[in-house]
């Protein structure tokens, strides 16, 4: 068994390797929007507002000739931008049907209730920083050794490789005149990037319908209920993974069987869709000491992809992928207090130095209460033998939540889950239940002082997570874990206004307004 320490001490490396930037990577697009709306008075009691936007994405291009290098997974080649007749902007359909349209309505039932509605649709640019960087863009020398553990790495010309002798001269790149590189020798082995020449851009279609309602004490109450689909979501994969067979190995991978590709070809992006569904309540209070507003969420985010861009857990029956989002959380709980004490200039009698103590104050906190959000339970894949598949555990039975987060308190049953075993998907899904919720209570304590007409100064208290409550991770869901089931950590991201959970925090400051 090798040892990295004494391989380093032999002059005798088992890899090395070095980024060469044949071109400095740059990118050129063009954004096109116009639109137009107006606003119909259709009656004392009926108001429409009407738009139409219109965006256009012209595909993008290189700075010059020959930056963009494009893989095509059907002929195995890289196919450079501008040269020997191909296109720069790599023949991507170029799309001119890209129209928003904006719809609203109010209707005033009477003096004191107010329904509203709405409709639109709201496009996105290509969403993502990587493009058709392939070599020769990116020609990158990487050599290694041709058996196991730590064998010393091979030069090309078949001497090994040593510290004393340094490492060998880029290799030279060459392009074609035509403009197609096959990818073939040592870039099998390199990973590729193939964009979507049929690309999509990604576009969300909204509605919404809300009832308003003025309460008796300044209180008032929004019942809406908002609806969102997503249509050519987009979504990474890799099209060197198998798509129709398991237990194949990397000999099913399908690059490989036809060219003898033995690494990733990522696709971006291929489009799918989501939704969004949603119950909102709002109770909120507006007066001159005491201001309150309440909002209440319950709804359900559903979806292929594991997370923004991401890619899919399944290629394999890709449908068994639409499920709650990574981000779902299925309550939404958020209210906050801002009171005034009825002492000060224009509130109160009092006068001289009580009025100057006891005046000027105010009081305001935030309360958070979430749900939490999804875990899949997942288990070893060895006997599945799947690139690019995730294999999840087996429901043997009902999941029972004890929710503990202490040591030998696991947050679910793990006996509901067992190891798959052949040459066979596990029985459970995606984000089958949720994880631990979210609290916060953050107070604050202000008090203005007026020096003079011009001058004030503001004595500003505050604390977050005020009750110093942790807020749990989601426990480890993996069979193969020796944490399996139990919550090891905190979700702790920063304190502050902008911080995830993180210990209580308490910061004092002072404002001169002049």
């Amino acid at each position: 068994m090798g040892n990295d320490v004494a391989s380093f001490l032999l002059d005798t490396p088992y890899q090395l390797g070095r980024d060469v930037n044949t071109y400095f990577p740059g990118l050129r697009a063009w954004e096109f929007f116009g639109f137009g709306g107006d606003r119909w008075q259709v009656s004392p009691k009926l108001t429409l507002d009407l738009g139409l936007r219109w965006e256009f994405y012209p595909p993008a291009t290189p700075p010059f000739p020959g930056l963009f290098s494009n893989y095509d997974p059907r002929t195995n080649n890289l196919v450079i931008a501008g040269i020997g007749g191909n296109p720069s902007n790599l023949g991507m359909v170029t799309h001119y049907k890209y129209f928003a349209p904006r719809v609203g309505i109010a209707y005033r039932l009477n003096d004191k209730t107010v329904v509203r509605s709405g409709f639109g649709i709201s496009y996105t640019p290509f969403p993502d920083n990587t493009y058709a960087y392939n070599y020769p863009e990116r020609s990158n020398n990487f050599y290694t050794n041709v058996g196991d553990g730590f064998a010393v790495a091979l030069l090309p010309n078949g001497s090994p490789a040593t510290f004393q002798q340094g490492f060998p001269a880029p290799v030279p790149v060459s392009v074609p005149s035509n403009g197609i590189l096959p990818a073939t020798g040592a870039l099998l082995s390199q990973s590729m990037f193939d964009i979507n020449t049929n690309f999509k851009n990604p576009s969300v279609i909204t509605w919404n319908i809300a009832v308003e309602r003025a309460l008796p004490k300044n209180f008032t109450l929004d019942l809406t209920y908002i609806g969102l689909h997503g249509v050519d979501t987009v979504s990474t994969y890799n099209l060197n993974a198998p798509t129709s067979t398991i237990g194949g190995g990397t000999a099913s991978e399908p690059l490989n069987i036809l060219f003898g590709k033995t690494a990733a070809a990522t696709l971006y992006f291929a489009g799918y869709s989501s939704s969004y569904h949603a119950l909102q309540v709002k109770f909120n209070r507006r007066a001159a000491t005491f201001n309150l507003t309440t909002s209440f969420t319950y709804g359900k985010a559903m979806g292929y992809q594991d997370s923004d861009d991401g890619g899919l857990r399944w290629l394999i029956n890709q449908r068994r992928n639409y499920a709650r989002t990574d981000f779902d959380r299925a309550f939404n709980f958020t209210q906050s207090y801002v009171y005034s004490l009825p002492w000060g200039p224009g509130r109160s009698h009092l006068r001289g130095p009580a009025d100057y103590v006891l005046g000027g104050w105010q009081i305001s906190a935030v309360l958070s209460l979430l749900s939490g959000t999804p875990i899949t339970v997942t288990a070893s894949g060895s006997s599945l033998n799947t690139p690019g598949e995730t294999q999840t555990a087996n429901q043997v039975g009902p999941v029972q939540f004890p929710h503990g987060v202490s040591a030998g308190n696991p947050w679910f049953s793990t006996s509901s889950f067992t190891q798959p075993t052949g040459v066979a998907f596990g029985t459970s899904g995606r984000n089958i239940f949720s994880g631990p919720g979210l609290f916060s209570l953050n107070l604050s304590l202000f008090k203005n002082i007026r020096v003079r007409e011009r001058y004030s100064i503001e004595i500003r208290g505050e604390t977050f997570n005020f009750t110093n409550t942790p807020e749990f991770s989601n426990p480890n869901a993996s069979l193969t874990s020796s944490t399996y089931g139990y919550v090891t950590g905190t979700v702790g991201s920063g304190t502050g206004v902008n911080g995830t959970g993180g210990g209580r925090a308490v910061q004092l400051g002072v404002k001169v307004v002049f």
